[in-house]
């Protein structure tokens, strides 16, 4: 399962298709998979995120509570990310992310594994902060759901 996930990784994730495929291991190595059927909460608003999640399989949506009102904020499909904000900054999720197609698989990189390769791959960091600094100013997708 770990090569079909660099190899998935590599092709889909355009964040991360331009490391080698030993880094990519180093992360598919630990990463957890889970299914979420039509309507499963993956990812609850002010949560506290302890995984970096990849949409493998499937489709979800991204809402968040503003104001008391529930905006969608976007689609997610296979290879798009999203829970990167609460490890970057160390905060809660500001988004809700459901399953909207049975079978949805996600992947989910713990924060330790996702933090270390921040430290020994710095220019991933700043990658990640320019795409939810891309997604603020365009606001669509919304800034914690990644669209890759």
């Amino acid at each position: 399962m770990p090569f079909d996930d660099t190899l998935f990784i590599k092709r889909n994730v355009n964040i991360l298709s331009y490391f080698a495929d030993e880094k990519i291991r180093q992360i598919t190595a630990e990463l957890s998979h889970q299914t979420f059927k039509k309507g499963q909460t993956v990812l609850f608003q002010g949560e506290i995120s302890h995984n970096f999640f990849i949409l493998k399989t499937g489709s979800a949506q991204g809402f968040a509570k503003v104001g008391g009102n529930k905006t969608c904020l976007g689609d997610l499909k296979a290879g798009d990310f999203f829970g990167e904000i609460s490890l970057l900054d160390s905060t809660t999720s500001d988004v809700t992310v459901r399953a909207t197609s049975d079978d949805t698989e996600v992947l989910m990189v713990p924060h330790d594994t996702f933090k270390r390769f921040l430290r020994e791959n710095p220019g991933l960091e700043l990658s990640l902060r320019e795409k939810v600094a891309a997604r603020v100013r365009a606001k669509v997708p919304p800034p914690s759901v990644g669209h890759v």
